[in-house]
C-alpha cells in the first residue's frame, strides 16, 4: 500500500455557495449582490446558503434572517427553488462526467472522483481540472463556481477544496503533508463539529499541529470514537 501514498488518487468537487450562486446565474439583478437563500420569506427563519458577497458580512448558513439583516441592510432573501436546484446539480455532474467519471455524490453540490492510470500525474490531473471548470464556465454559467481539491486520499481532497474557495483549485501532494495542513483551523476538518470541538479544546488541542502530534491511541481517545482512529490514517494520506 506504501506506493499508493506516492500518488495522487482523488479529485473532490465542491460547488460554492452553490443554492446562491445558481439563482445568481439565473437573475442578473441579484449578481455581485449580498443574497440569502431561505425556506420562506421570514425574518424569523434562518439563511439555508448565502452568496459570498453576503458571507463578507458574516452571514452563513444557519444565520437568523433577523441577525442578517442587521449586518447587511441591502440583504436580497430569495426564496429556495429545490427543484432547480436539483435540475442544475444534474447539469454540473454531467460537465464534470465529459472528463472524469464520479465515483461519489456526496450531496446536492459535492462530490470525488478517483483517478486512474496517466490521471495519477499531477499535471493530467490538473489539466482535467481546468478542463471541468472551462466546461461548467462555457457550457452553465459564470456565475457557478466549483473548488476543486486533489489528495493523495478522498479526505485530504476534500480538505483542499476549501482551502482556496471560491472556484478554487488546490493540491495536496503526499510531500506537502503534514505541513500543508497546519495552516488550517481544528474546525476545518471533516469531521470535527461542536461536540468533537469541545473536546479537542478540553484537551488542548487547540491547532492542526497539535492533533497532528498526537499518536493513533491518543486521537481516538480525545476524539471520543473510532473515526479519531481514521482521522490519524487519513490526515497521513
Amino acid at each position: 500500500m506504501l506506493h499508493e501514498v506516492t500518488k495522487l488518487n482523488w479529485l473532490y468537487f465542491d460547488f460554492d455557495s452553490y443554492f446562491a450562486s445558481v439563482e445568481q446565474q439565473l437573475n442578473v439583478h441579484l449578481r455581485n449582490k449580498p443574497i440569502a437563500i431561505v425556506p420562506l420569506i421570514s425574518d424569523s427563519t434562518c439563511a439555508i446558503a448565502a452568496s459570498y458577497e453576503a458571507k463578507l458580512f458574516g452571514i452563513k448558513t444557519g444565520t437568523k434572517i433577523h441577525e442578517a439583516k442587521r449586518l447587511c441592510k441591502d440583504l436580497i432573501c430569495v426564496q429556495a427553488r429545490p427543484g432547480v436546484y436539483v435540475e442544475y446539480h444534474h447539469l454540473l455532474l454531467n460537465e464534470i462526467d465529459k472528463y472524469l467519471c464520479i465515483d461519489y455524490v456526496f450531496s446536492i453540490d459535492e462530490g470525488a472522483c478517483c483517478l486512474t492510470g496517466n490521471q495519477h500525474d499531477e499535471k493530467i490531473a490538473l489539466l482535467l481540472a481546468h478542463q471541468i471548470k472551462k466546461s461548467i464556465k462555457e457550457n452553465i454559467g459564470d456565475y457557478i463556481t466549483c473548488s476543486i481539491g486533489i489528495a493523495p486520499n478522498r479526505y485530504l481532497a476534500k480538505i483542499a477544496t476549501g482551502m482556496t474557495k471560491p472556484n478554487g483549485l488546490t493540491v495536496i501532494r503526499p510531500e506537502d503533508i503534514p505541513d500543508k495542513l497546519f495552516s488550517l483551523k481544528v474546525t476545518d476538518l471533516p469531521g470535527v463539529g461542536r461536540k468533537v470541538y469541545e473536546r479537542l479544546k478540553e484537551n488542548n488541542i487547540t491547532s492542526v499541529q497539535s492533533l497532528y502530534a498526537l499518536n493513533i491511541n491518543q486521537l481516538q481517545a480525545v476524539w471520543g470514537n473510532v473515526w479519531g482512529q481514521r482521522c490519524w490514517y487519513l490526515l497521513r494520506g
